[in-house]
């Protein structure tokens, strides 16, 4: 507890000393309940492939920045997909809200937003970002070798309760029974009632995939299908896979 009230009074110190407005939550998203909690952001973007190598170094140097010097920064995840590559991910998580604002004031945050004014991304692979505060404790997660999983999924409002009783029983049967999960975090867009987003990590074989197959072959994961079945979604759920860069 005492290592968490030092890292968030840092990020305001940092907030503080940059001037900075600390971005606001919408409406759906309760920010009393929410303080000092992990602020997550999920990435996807697509580049050229002549400024792959560009892309490689800039997002290494930033990773290693904002892990080194940021006391806010839990996470900093990133991972290319399977199938496509250049199509990569990104998953960074926060303290707080506060916490991503002071990581956008840093020096390296800026090198970033230099590279995306550069025009290195195919048509239609511009980044697409999600952000969502997580009810899982506050801790840091190294980075490491894992198969990640990102998902979206959109929600009818009269399935709402359902819905977060079988997907938590989910997260948590594959946080205590599956040796081959690393994590499975999720939360509530801040932006859109009703949007969950994902980011889960497995190890094992194959870069990780081996504990993937294993996780959909589980009884939580059986009862997640059971509950697809009955047709919750507003529209379909994005499900992108992806190997970790480390």
């Amino acid at each position: 507890m005492l290592y968490n009230t030092i890292l968030i009074i840092l990020t305001l110190w940092i907030v503080s000393s940059h001037g900075l407005v600390v971005t606001k939550p919408s409406s759906t998203v309760n920010t009393a309940d929410l303080a000092g909690k992990p602020f997550l952001v999920n990435l996807k973007f697509s580049v050229k492939p002549s400024r792959r190598e560009d892309f490689l170094s800039l997002i290494k140097d930033n990773q290693r920045k904002t892990l080194e010097l940021e006391p806010a920064s839990l996470q900093y995840t990133v991972g290319e997909d399977i199938k496509s590559p250049n199509t990569f991910y990104i998953h960074e998580q926060f303290i707080g809200s506060e916490g991503f604002d002071a990581h956008r004031a840093m020096d390296h945050a800026g090198d970033w937003a230099a590279f995306k004014n550069s025009k290195p991304f195919v048509d239609g692979g511009e980044p697409l970002l999600d952000f969502y505060f997580g009810s899982h404790k506050v801790e840091k997660v190294p980075v490491r070798s894992a198969f990640g999983v990102h998902v979206e999924i959109c929600i009818k409002p009269e399935v709402r309760e359902e819905f977060l009783q079988v997907i938590g029983n989910n997260q948590k049967g594959s946080l205590e029974n599956e040796p081959l999960c690393l994590q499975y975090v999720f939360g509530e867009s801040t932006s859109e009632a009703n949007k969950f987003i994902f980011h889960e990590e497995y190890t094992g074989k194959d870069g990780g995939l081996e504990g993937f197959e294993a996780h959909k072959v589980t009884p939580h994961f059986k009862a997640w299908e059971d509950f697809v079945a009955k047709n919750p979604f507003t529209k379909p759920p994005v499900v992108d896979l992806f190997r970790t860069i480390d």
